[in-house]
């Protein structure tokens, strides 16, 4: 079966959603780069060579920016 996953569209992984809860239960809410540097903080440095730092940061934070939209659709109301 070819095509995006309907459960988490964005593509996030069991690991990065792991990440999310995990930092969201130590501090109630936070941002993608503070859940990627406290649960995934070997990845600081990774995409050190895109040209800007914002494009480092967006690099860096992707797969746990995904995580994020992809918990938004499960969440209760």
């Amino acid at each position: 079966m070819a095509g995006k996953r309907k459960t988490n569209p964005a593509g996030s992984t069991n690991t990065y959603r792991g990440d999310v809860l995990r930092v969201l239960g130590a501090l109630k809410v936070a941002t993608a780069d503070q859940i990627q540097r406290i649960g995934a903080p070997h990845l600081t440095f990774r995409h050190a060579d895109k040209p800007t730092p914002s494009k480092q940061k967006q690099a860096r934070t992707a797969s746990h920016t995904a995580a994020l939209s992809d918990m938004r659709g499960h969440a209760s109301p």
